[in-house]
């Protein structure tokens, strides 16, 4: 601890910074002193830190004594280097610009004094002497060298222009090259201080990074959150629907409904992109009811009803769930649905019309007197019989559930014309369709055997 006399103390107090209103005068007169000291060698008896005082006060950051060179700047981080630049260096006119001038030319030593200050390393390499000679020799591969983020800030506030990329580069803050947490906030407040200078190439690299980052600590919804800062709509929604297939759980929990209502809520994402992310989901496990519960939902109504054709609906119709199969088709049957599915005639309208007619039948056989029914239900039964045979079938599977539904059709149309003509049944009305229908031969012969002995007992009767 340098202890001073009242004369110095008074010298002290005149010569101190021009901004807190000291002399410029003075400061040339300690500056004088000095050099007196220095021609007598009489400096050699003062205490170095008296000696760095002297030198500071007097406007200088570095001075030559007759045997050793004073360094005010030698026990100060780069924070201090800039600030004593500009209180004590430069006049009271100068800006923050000046002094940081000042101190990239101390630094750099491309001044009278040479390199006298230290440079603006970032805060772990000041602190971890290991991690400086790393850093140092990536300097020398890349010719890059490394800077404190408040050193690029303070560049950006003398130059609009600077460049950002060096400024959101993660180094500039921790030794963790993937760690874009500040670099991502810090571009956001940027933006809202109008400074935009970013490469897209950039802008797509903070956010994918910052949105790996959380992924990567099971956070992936928010993760989407980031990647919906992402500029163009394109890549915008291709990045998060990526992202929605590799989470979106099949099973609902507490904690997914949470994030599904962060996302839809919060996020304002269409309801549409968790549907079709779960039903990629579904179709990568097989589990085809909740693909196709997916798809509809998503408003795949082309995908949802292939699926159905292809997976469920021959399931459906030989174990007589029809209730499962009806509450799709219904919902795929609004006009403007079905006007953008390509087969729903030869497909899923033949199947909804099959469930109907079993329906309808079940109802007409409860009423008392159903003729106009009936007349409908016969019309619709002779259009299904032509249908049928129509149906893709592409496996085993399939072709037993369309000789199913033909056999049951076979038996209604009977069935309608019983009701229709109780004291017998016209066959030449029954018999075309008969044949039309896509039966196993067996059955089929075995129907017109029946109906060729029914022909015969009334060509009998009616002699």
């Amino acid at each position: 601890m340098v202890s001073f006399s009242r004369r110095e103390e008074t010298t002290v107090s005149r010569s101190s910074s021009p901004r807190r209103g000291g002399s410029q005068d003075c400061r040339e007169l300690l500056f004088l002193q000095l050099n007196d000291w220095r021609s007598l060698q009489t400096d050699s008896y003062v205490l170095e830190e008296r000696l760095k005082i002297y030198t500071l006060l007097s406007g200088r950051g570095v001075w030559q004594s007759s045997d050793s060179s004073v360094n005010v700047f030698s026990a100060l981080d780069w924070k201090r280097c800039v600030g004593v630049s500009l209180w004590f260096l430069l006049p009271p006119t100068s800006s923050v610009a000046d002094a940081l001038s000042g101190y990239e030319a101390a630094f750099q030593g491309s001044c009278e004094g040479g390199k006298y200050a230290v440079a603006p390393l970032p805060p772990y390499l000041e602190e971890e002497e290991p991690h400086l000679e790393e850093e140092e020799e990536e300097e020398e591969e890349t010719k890059r060298p490394l800077h404190d983020l408040c050193f690029h800030l303070l560049k950006l506030y003398r130059d609009r222009h600077y460049s950002l990329q060096q400024l959101l580069d993660p180094l500039s803050v921790t030794w963790q090259r993937l760690d874009y947490r500040l670099s991502w906030h810090l571009w956001g407040v940027l933006q809202a201080l109008h400074y935009t200078h970013l490469s897209s190439s950039r802008q797509g690299l903070l956010h994918s990074s910052y949105a790996a980052q959380l992924e990567s600590k099971g956070l992936w919804h928010m993760a989407i959150f980031i990647l919906m800062h992402i500029h163009d709509h394109t890549q915008r929604e291709r990045a998060v629907k990526e992202m929605l297939a590799l989470y979106c759980p099949l099973q609902e929990t507490e904690d997914s409904q949470q994030r599904e209502r962060f996302l839809t809520e919060r996020l304002l994402l269409p309801e549409t992109w968790i549907h079709q992310a779960k039903a990629t989901r579904a179709r990568r496990h097989a589990a085809h009811q909740q693909e196709a519960l997916h798809l509809y939902r998503a408003g795949a109504w082309s995908q949802c009803h292939r699926l159905l054709i292809q997976h469920l609906a021959s399931d459906c119709i030989i174990n007589d769930n029809h209730n499962f199969l009806l509450e799709f088709l219904e919902g795929l049957a609004v006009p403007e649905r079905s006007a953008t599915i390509q087969d729903w005639d030869t497909a899923g309208g033949v199947y909804l019309d099959y469930i109907r007619v079993i329906q309808t039948l079940e109802r007409i056989q409860q009423l008392e007197n159903a003729g106009y029914e009936l007349e409908r239900l016969h019309s619709d039964v002779t259009s299904l019989c032509s249908r049928i045979e129509l149906l893709p079938c592409s496996c085993a599977r399939d072709r037993l559930a369309q000789s199913e539904m033909a056999k049951r059709m076979a038996n209604i149309l009977r069935v309608v014309l019983s009701l229709q003509h109780p004291l017998s049944i016209p066959l030449a009305r029954l018999a075309p369709h008969i044949a039309r229908l896509p039966m196993p031969e067996d059955y089929t012969l075995e129907e017109l055997r029946g109906l060729t002995q029914a022909y015969l007992q009334q060509l009998v009767l009616s002699q």
